[in-house]
């Protein structure tokens, strides 16, 4: 990602979906004007789904996304379906290729559950010659597409901003700035720190200081004190990494206001009060099995926050023989086999991606909570944090 793109967690994330061969490799390429996609006759084509990033004029950054259709039969078509469904879990909406009819695809079905926008695109509607098909289809009110005609790209294009002018993303800040605040950030620079740059979610939270029009000061761990007495009055919030939540907390008179980039993301990305009661309810069901899942994938260093200084906080309240296992990257997961799992801040995922893991640990009864909300609990200071509000 360059340093003038959105990052991928932030933009919407449409899948394009049909049958194999209906041509979604061509729209792909007639969307962004690049060869994004390897197009040919030969069905199977595309194996993994293709992730094409572009910018549309008010709609903003997206992510586009063709997948395998699910018509495909060669020696890899179940590989290659698997890997189509685990992409609807992360879509924010749809673009469905008709060539038939539909009610022959069992992914369409999966498409309308999750009730986000669909949008229907009568492919190689120059080619078309079939009445029944168009009869068929009538009542899902297509847009006819030609692959190559900038007519039916911008007609799509409306049809996106349309679908999604409803769509607000929550606040990464959940009402805790208002203009005129000032904010300190306590953000260690530590060997888990990449050189000559912040951290994603450090960058973010600042850019949305800055829209806040917030005043924002920034300090190490050990630089905290000389912080504090640099402002003229105390900061009516500091954000802080969760790695030394306790450490922050502890030199903090009790009445400022505390919370860590992890605990905004939380909210940002996913389901702060589920994440809250999770948490909760290990006092009374401590967690034998513990999945811990990252986003990225960085290999860890030897304070990884992940990898070892949540492991540490963890066995030292339950003991050196609880199990702990790690994934990172994509789905699937097997959450059925834990009884806690403890997600990152997900920076590098969008939020349907987020709710959609969340929602599935719910139908299993499986408590699920992220870094910063399990570190302030495990710490004994989440009842003195201050939380952003949950969309």
């Amino acid at each position: 990602m360059s340093l003038n793109q959105a990052p991928t967690g932030e933009r919407l994330h449409i899948g394009i979906f049909g049958p194999t061969n209906s041509g979604k490799s061509s729209l792909l390429n007639s969307l962004t004007g690049q060869r994004a996609a390897l197009v040919s006759p030969k069905e199977g084509t595309t194996t993994d789904p293709v992730y094409k990033n572009m910018e549309v004029h008010g709609l903003g950054p997206i992510t586009l996304i063709d997948t395998a259709g699910f018509k495909d039969q060669g020696d890899l078509g179940p590989l290659r379906l698997q890997r189509t469904r685990e992409v609807i879990e992360k879509c924010d909406g749809f673009i469905y290729l008709l060539t038939g009819d539909p009610q022959e695809d069992p992914f369409l079905a999966l498409l309308r559950e999750k009730n986000k926008p669909l949008i229907y695109v009568l492919a190689k509607a120059d080619l078309l010659e079939d009445k029944a098909l168009h009869r068929a289809t009538r009542h899902l009110d297509p847009l006819p597409f030609i692959q190559g005609d900038e007519a039916s790209r911008t007609r799509l294009l409306e049809a996106l901003r349309q679908a999604f002018k409803e769509e607000k993303a929550p606040s990464l800040l959940g009402g805790l700035v208002k203009k005129g605040d000032q904010v300190l950030l306590v953000m260690p620079q530590d060997a888990q720190a990449p050189k000559g740059r912040l951290i994603l979610p450090q960058v973010q939270t600042l850019r949305a200081l800055l829209d806040e029009g917030a005043l924002a000061l920034s300090c190490q761990p050990d630089q905290l004190e000389e912080a504090l007495r640099a402002l003229a009055a105390p900061p009516d919030l500091v954000i802080t990494d969760s790695q030394c939540f306790k450490e922050v907390r502890d030199h903090l008179d009790p009445s400022l206001a505390l919370t860590s980039f992890s605990v905004l993301f939380s909210a940002y990305k996913g389901d702060l009060d589920y994440f809250i009661q999770s948490v909760k309810a290990l006092d009374k069901a401590p967690p034998k099995r513990v999945a811990i899942l990252e986003a990225c994938t960085h290999p860890p260093d030897s304070e990884d926050i992940g990898q070892v200084k949540i492991p540490r906080l963890l066995r030292k309240k339950w003991g050196p023989l609880l199990e702990i296992d790690f994934y990172r990257g994509q789905d699937p997961l097997p959450m059925a086999s834990y009884d806690l799992l403890v997600h990152c801040g997900a920076c590098l995922f969008n939020r349907t991606h987020v709710l959609n893991r969340v929602e599935k640990a719910k139908s299993l009864g499986r408590p699920m909570t992220n870094y910063g909300i399990l570190i302030a609990y495990l710490q004994g200071i989440l009842d003195q944090i201050s939380l952003p509000k949950s969309k």
